[in-house]
């Protein structure tokens, strides 16, 4: 036999085929026989999972259990990483920086050369980077785990062991943001739920309040490090309500937090980016006042008070702050690019939370009739105004580019055509609301391109519709 070929095999049959008296090829990674039946198979207390269940742990293929110190683990995952630190960086700068920017641009001056040079943090932080930026592939429709779903798994798996081992830093925070922005993305609940907790308490335990706003006399390191610890509390209060508006009733979870940061009336934005509408803090800024607005109309809407009157006053002052904020928004922004415009998405989805359950109202009096009276004859114009924003992409006479496209849109689109699911139930004619649901759902397959979460609403939307109706919206 070939001694190359006798390196290979195991000394001893697997558990598996002694415990069967099966005779074993002992082939490694995993014996002829647990690979036919799919099933995990142990070589002397060491196992080896079948490539059909969850992918196998680093912890066993990559890294021994004796060698979990920083240095290891960081050339563990330097080893995934297929680009230098600088063509990493750049691409964060292309495809999220432009909606979502929560890394300071200075950070290019401060990267290192290569990998070898580079602190565990930092390489942490560039996978993530690259799992974010990474297009899914074409589902196999088979149920097994996608390269890009196996990444995942394993940075959760990395992120988890770096802080098991008490490390902690500003970039593992912006990392655990990253992951969890990819759980939204992609539309994978419950895990971003979860996630967003854990990021919201690894951010609190550094107290980002402790940053201060640069002085003249700060260096290039600590200017860079204060922009960065606004950027990313910010950047987690705005995941934070977005997830908790896709979750229900629950609370934000930054609202039972320490204050600093987190509080929206004590945020030192970086200077340099007053009335420059085109630079990304701005739009961030401009996010975060949004997303302000949609948590108030949330809890107003979930956590009202015994008074009747009061919730009513205080929902119409939220809905027309809303409209102002509504009107700044479209007059920074060209016609053509209300879609790549974050805050405008957040601030449509609150408004239309709100004139969704003004319609619903129960009529006890004038107040609750002149409520419901409103919200009616305002819902129809902002149905119309989100099908006719996302309506020249799906018709293919402007090309979208993913790059500048927020995701906060996704929901919009989702909340706009599950309105009017809702409404072909009712409708003697829908001719028109079926016209404006196709053009809803098509912009959701659209984004599934990029982004998973199309599909996951569509999965949702499907749900609540009735088979002769999901047949009248596929038939053209």
């Amino acid at each position: 036999m070939d001694a190359r070929l006798r390196v290979r095999l195991a000394r001893k049959a697997c558990a598996r085929c002694r415990s069967q008296k099966r005779r074993c090829d002992r082939a490694t990674p995993e014996c002829g026989l647990c690979q036919r039946l799919r099933q995990a198979c142990q070589y002397e207390g060491r196992v080896i999972s079948s490539p059909s269940s969850t992918p196998s742990s680093f912890l066993d293929a990559e890294l021994p259990l004796g060698m979990l110190n920083p240095g290891h683990i960081k050339d563990a995952i330097a080893k995934k990483l297929t680009s230098a630190p600088s063509d990493i960086f750049a691409t964060y700068i292309q495809s999220i920086h432009p909606w979502f920017p929560i890394i300071s641009q200075t950070l290019q001056d401060q990267l290192p050369k290569s990998w070898n040079e580079a602190s565990l943090d930092c390489t942490l932080l560039a996978l993530c980077i690259s799992l974010l930026c990474t297009s899914p592939p074409p589902s196999s429709g088979d149920g097994t785990l996608s390269g890009l779903q196996s990444a995942y798994l394993h940075v959760k798996s990395w992120i988890a062991v770096i802080e098991g081992l008490g490390i902690a830093s500003l970039k593992i925070v912006q990392a655990r943001a990253l992951v969890t922005l990819f759980e939204v993305a992609h539309g994978f609940y419950p895990a971003a739920y979860i996630s967003i907790g854990a990021t919201v308490r690894a951010a609190d335990e550094l107290k980002f309040h402790a940053y201060l706003p640069p002085s003249s006399s700060s260096s290039t390191n600590d200017e860079s490090a204060s922009e960065e610890a606004v950027l990313i509390g910010c950047a987690i209060r705005i995941l934070d309500r977005y997830i908790i508006i896709q979750s229900g009733h629950r609370p934000p979870l930054t609202s039972s937090l320490s204050k600093g940061i987190h509080d929206p009336n004590k945020v030192p934005w970086p200077t340099g980016i007053e009335n420059d509408t085109r630079n990304p803090l701005w739009q961030l800024s401009r996010i975060f006042e949004a997303s302000t607005l949609l948590d108030n109309i949330h809890n107003a809407l979930h956590n009202p008070t015994s008074e009747q009157t009061f919730n009513t006053e205080e929902i119409g002052l939220l809905v027309e702050t809303s409209c102002s904020l509504r009107t700044l928004l479209i007059e920074e922004v060209e016609d053509a690019d209300q879609i790549y415009s974050g805050g405008l998405a957040l601030c449509q989805t609150g408004l239309l939370l709100a004139y969704e359950n003004g319609t619903k109202v129960q009529i006890t009096d004038a107040q609750t009739l002149t409520c419901q009276t409103l919200a009616t004859s305002s819902l129809n114009p902002i149905l119309t105004t989100i099908t006719n924003t996302v309506y020249p992409f799906v018709s293919g006479t402007q090309a979208i580019d993913f790059d500048r496209l927020p995701l906060f849109i996704t929901f919009l689109v989702y909340k706009a055509a599950s309105i009017m699911t809702e409404r072909m139930w009712m409708e003697t004619d829908s001719s028109e609301t079926l016209r404006k649901l196709r053009i809803l759902r098509g912009f959701l397959k659209m984004v599934n391109a990029r982004w998973l979460c199309g599909e996951y609403y569509l999965g949702l939307l499907n749900e609540d519709t009735a088979p002769r109706i999901l047949k009248s919206i596929e038939s053209r």
